[in-house]
């Protein structure tokens, strides 16, 4: 039975005083595995072979299953475990992204191996969209800068590392993996920034999403160090990537939509763009050397891969194929199963459509409007800190640079991107919980938008 509750119920309030230090001590770990982020690709663990590929088990899944495990002993511990509206329509899409799955099993003929595969990486969807729900349990108003300053700083280690491995090591998923095929396992990159991820356009996915934030904060007059957005700018230009500088053009935009013009956001930009005229002319030999400027090679691909991706949505419009079940499906169409890019498809949002329908894809986009939607509320509160706000901004902003990204690189659905994410979607929780409270204290109304709150009691 779930039983609605104010977020501030009597229940919670009466929490025994080692269940809060628990808490406390878990939103303090969730800093410590945010730096485990960094492992990424260099720790992975064959589990499953698919044939053609390999399923592995990550030391950053290791990680977050652990934080998901403690985040719900504690809510057993303390006999209630809050469930926003964001949470409950999450489960709608897992639900949805299951159904489809077994109807698809069934009418194609599935092996059990297939099935189970498949919903494994549903699975692995579902646990990291837990992070979320843990950490709206676990984290409080007063640790939301601590995490994300531990999620900036793994990021600039990460973009550091990067920018010297684009320099000093070419090549590098192959000098990791030595045995690994090219194209099938990993692409060879030569001097485009993969960092610790092997993949350029990820590692770009995920530099966006931090610099994105950044520059909101900087919109709203946070003081910073002005080399940590450069740092992540340049290796984002490092990665080659025309799909996040689409991403970043997007979410800039919705910075200043939001916000408007901003004299230090305005000054840090007209900075970059000084520092990229003068080095144009590098620039623009470098990415010549990668075919940036071609529509052939990887933007061919990829019209292929939308149009795969459209003829399956044609027929099944509905309720689409399942996750994960791509690559097989693709199989029965004909086409054959080439790597591990065979089990996904470029399109972001048509993706999702392709694996859950129209409906799954309604339910998709009504979850990320619950938090758009809850990060409105906290930047329009001029008596928040500066840094809440812009948190609130960046996190907007990464959700439509995402979207935009994600068109042309499976961005949405990767578990690094996705663990970021999640996090970031999840700070914002506890500030429009504070706020609602002290709206609450004060008899006002309308200022936060009300969320589903529930408690689960055991």
């Amino acid at each position: 039975m779930i039983e609605s509750s104010r977020p501030e119920s009597a229940a919670i309030a009466a929490l025994r005083p080692w269940t809060v230090k628990r808490t406390l001590s878990l939103a303090t770990l969730a800093q410590g595995l945010i730096l485990l982020l960094l492992t990424a690709n260099l720790g992975r663990i064959p589990v499953v072979s698919t044939g053609e590929s390999s399923a592995p088990l990550l030391v950053n899944d290791l990680a977050v299953g652990c934080l998901v495990c403690l985040g719900v002993a504690a809510g057993l511990a303390a006999r209630s475990f809050r469930i926003d509206r964001t949470g409950l329509v999450g489960f709608l899409f897992v639900a949805i992204g299951a159904s489809s799955a077994f109807a698809t099993a069934r009418s194609y003929g599935f092996s059990t191996f297939e099935l189970a595969l498949s919903l494994a990486y549903l699975a692995r969807w579902a646990l990291y969209f837990a992070v979320y729900l843990v950490l709206i349990n676990v984290v409080r108003r007063r640790d939301v800068n601590g995490i994300w300053k531990a999620t900036e700083t793994m990021l600039l280690i990460f973009a550091a590392f990067g920018i010297v491995q684009a320099a000093f090591l070419p090549g590098f998923a192959q000098l990791v993996y030595p045995e690994s095929r090219a194209y099938l396992d990993w692409d060879i990159q030569g001097h485009r920034l993969v960092s610790t991820v092997l993949e350029p356009n990820i590692a770009a996915a995920m530099l966006l999403m931090g610099l994105l934030v950044q520059l909101a904060q900087l919109s709203v007059g946070v003081r910073m160090a002005r080399w940590r957005p450069l740092l992540l700018f340049v290796a984002l230009v490092l990665t080659l990537s025309r799909s996040a500088a689409l991403g970043l053009v997007a979410g800039v935009g919705t910075i200043l939509f939001v916000r408007g013009l901003s004299k230090r956001l305005l000054r840090w930009i007209a900075a970059v763009a000084g520092l990229v005229l003068v080095s144009l002319p590098k620039l623009i030999a470098f990415a010549a050397a990668y075919q940036k400027f071609s529509t052939g090679g990887s933007a061919a691909a990829r019209m292929v891969s939308w149009v795969q991706a459209l003829r399956v949505f044609r027929d099944h419009p509905l309720f689409g194929i399942g996750f994960n079940t791509f690559g097989f499906v693709q199989e029965r169409y004909g086409y054959v199963r080439f790597g591990t890019a065979a089990y996904s498809s470029d399109g972001g949002l048509l993706f999702i459509a392709v694996l859950t329908g129209v409906v799954g894809l309604a339910v998709y986009m009504w979850m990320l409007w619950t938090i758009v939607r809850r990060c409105r509320a906290i930047w329009r509160d001029r008596e928040l800190p500066a840094e809440h706000r812009g948190l609130a901004i960046g996190t907007t902003a990464v959700i439509v640079g995402l979207c935009v990204d994600s068109v042309f690189v499976n961005s949405l659905l990767t578990t690094f991107v996705m663990e970021l994410f999640w996090i970031l979607c999840a700070l914002s929780f506890p500030i429009a919980l504070s706020v609602r409270a002290r709206i609450d204290t004060s008899s006002s109304v309308g200022m936060i938008p009300r969320e589903a709150n529930v408690a689960l009691p055991v």
